[in-house]
């Protein structure tokens, strides 16, 4: 994702990117992000959480616009390890067997 992003900031449009695993964005070297603390998988969180998904949004947005510095990394402090609240997650009963 960061060649692609360099890419279109190159054409002069800002680019901003959601990750769970910032080590690896800082050595890709995107333009910007900011930092989720969701599972991978569910860079927005999950399901039926708008207010999450409206502040990382709104937070990348306002990194798109503000953000000078290459590399800017912004940890949102949001997420949380809540599998169970997505039901797509959740392990699916398997075919009966024996037959």
């Amino acid at each position: 994702m960061g060649l692609v992003q360099r890419a279109i900031e190159a054409a002069g449009v800002p680019t901003v990117s959601v990750t769970m695993l910032p080590e690896m964005t800082r050595k890709v070297g995107v333009p910007r992000a900011v930092r989720v603390g969701f599972p991978l998988g569910h860079p927005f969180g999950f399901p039926g959480e708008a207010l999450p998904q409206r502040r990382i949004l709104s937070e990348m947005a306002r990194l798109a616009a503000d953000a000078r510095a290459p590399g800017t990394l912004l940890d949102l402090g949001v997420g949380g390890d809540s599998a169970e609240a997505c039901a797509a997650c959740s392990p699916r009963p398997g075919p009966p067997s024996g037959e």
